[in-house]
């Protein structure tokens, strides 16, 4: 039999013990005995669990209000040979530790804060060297300095771009989305006076855009793939089009092939080895709506709105086969990959990190819950980048190595300490960025937590 005790920091939906639970959103840790089983994967054996002020003892996935979450009591504790041994569980919403009986530790992904800045409501961002790009729905195109990661600052804005959407950078121009001006095409040479050079009226609503060398590929909504030749920065020209079943979402592009997350009917597959003419090479069609796609090596990763984030094996482009699903997730946004991880953003949860190494298993690596709504994210070296709607660009620590940046597809600080783009003071440092997440008063609170526990395990 082996003993645990879950101690929590900022519970957010996560598995309660029998003996008590702690209210989704509330911050605070909890200490809670649960005398059940764990398996050498840290996996609760019994799931005699609570869920917020909900129960089910057969599958430990009721959220009050919400969507089954069953992969959230997963994974509690890694490493090491657990079974049979008594341990000592710890558990963060973005870090996992256990103490075993020779008071080794080890921890998960651990994700923290780092640093904010107020552009107004953020809704997408991309990263490219010291410099985020973000689209703020008040400002229009913004560019902050983010070699600070404590403190970025903004050198620059373009706000003439009506209902911008997305972004992406390729050299020194940045290509813009948005709903009445298609794609923008601005030069950011200079990081304080971006200019616009040119754009192109898709005729749609473009939401999302990937530059390839010198095409630009749009996902124009109702008007499907577009397909722009953009060589000539002034007067990007319509190269070809394909029309998909539904609305065109997101886009990522590997060699010869486009990859389209059509909102009704899941992941559909464009041979554009001709750009005149785009064709069908294969589809699959998924559940959920299909939002945003992100590809690498033999696997596209599709986020499918409440449906979760689904990966799909396209080694066969004419026969693609879902590979894995990783659901526990309300709201997916926009996903992107580098490595083994996915990182996906949740407008209600904030950054998901999923590690996928097992195409076929996805498992949860880590996570933060921002304050705002997250709606896309940007990873570079060690460092998430998320676009937080009414919080702003949030950066955290990711823990992992990357760098990639949205294919669409710490917490913000309060109003008072944070900037905004109506002052021209140097951004202040969030306070939480000195206290809770996953450092500070809680972090004290469950090492003390530890060591009483260590010294009652030792006593009997």
């Amino acid at each position: 039999m082996t003993r645990s005790v879950l101690v929590y920091e900022h519970l957010h939906a996560w598995c309660a013990g029998a003996h008590g639970w702690q209210e989704r959103g509330k911050r605070g840790s909890k200490t809670s005995h649960w005398p059940g089983d764990l398996d050498e994967n840290g996996n609760i054996v019994d799931r005699d669990l609570r869920f917020s002020s909900c129960a089910d003892r057969d599958d430990c996935n009721m959220v009050c209000g919400q969507r089954p979450r069953s992969g959230l009591c997963k994974n509690i504790a890694r490493g090491g040979n657990m079974t049979g041994s008594r341990i000592i569980v710890v558990m963060l919403i973005a870090a996992a530790m256990f103490v075993t009986n020779a008071g080794a530790m080890a921890v998960a992904e651990d994700v923290t804060f780092i640093g904010s800045y107020d552009t107004g409501i953020a809704s997408y961002v991309t990263v490219s060297g010291n410099y985020a790009y973000v689209i703020d729905d008040t400002n229009g195109f913004v560019i902050l300095d983010v070699s600070d990661k404590e403190t970025p600052v903004v050198t620059g804005s373009y706000d003439a771009v009506d209902d911008a959407y997305s972004v992406a950078i390729s050299g020194n121009y940045a290509y813009v989305t948005g709903k009445h001006d298609g794609l923008v095409v601005l030069d950011v040479s200079d990081k304080e006076e971006p200019v616009r050079t040119g754009n192109y009226d898709v005729r749609g609503y473009a939401r999302a855009v990937v530059v390839s060398g010198d095409y630009a590929y749009v996902a124009d909504r109702s008007n499907g793939l577009v397909i722009v030749d953009v060589s000539d920065k002034e007067g990007p020209v319509f190269v070809g089009r394909y029309r998909v079943a539904r609305d065109t979402y997101g886009v990522a592009v590997s060699e010869d092939y486009a990859y389209v997350a059509d909102y009704k009917n899941g992941l559909v597959i464009v041979n554009v080895s001709n750009k005149e003419q785009p064709v069908l090479a294969g589809s699959y069609n998924l559940d959920g709506w299909s939002v945003g796609v992100a590809v690498s090596g033999d696997y596209a990763y599709v986020a499918s709105g409440s449906d979760g984030l689904a990966i799909v094996d396209v080694s066969d482009v004419k026969a693609p086969e879902l590979a894995g699903t990783y659901d526990a997730i309300s709201h997916v946004e926009t996903v992107i990959v580098s490595g083994d991880y996915a990182y996906v953003t949740d407008r209600d949860d904030g950054l998901i990190i999923v590690d996928v190494s097992d195409a076929e298993a996805p498992e949860l690596a880590g996570s933060y819950d921002t304050d705002g709504d997250a709606h896309a994210v940007a990873v570079s070296g060690d460092y998430a980048y998320v676009a937080d709607g009414g919080k702003g660009l949030v950066i955290l620590h990711a823990g992992t190595t990357a760098t990639t940046t949205p294919t669409r597809v710490g917490t913000a600080a309060s109003p008072e300490t944070t900037p905004s783009l109506e002052t021209t003071q140097k951004p202040v440092k969030s306070p939480e960025s000195e206290g809770p997440g996953f450092g500070g008063v809680f972090a004290v609170a469950g090492l003390l937590a530890i060591a009483y526990l260590m010294q009652r395990q030792r006593q009997e």
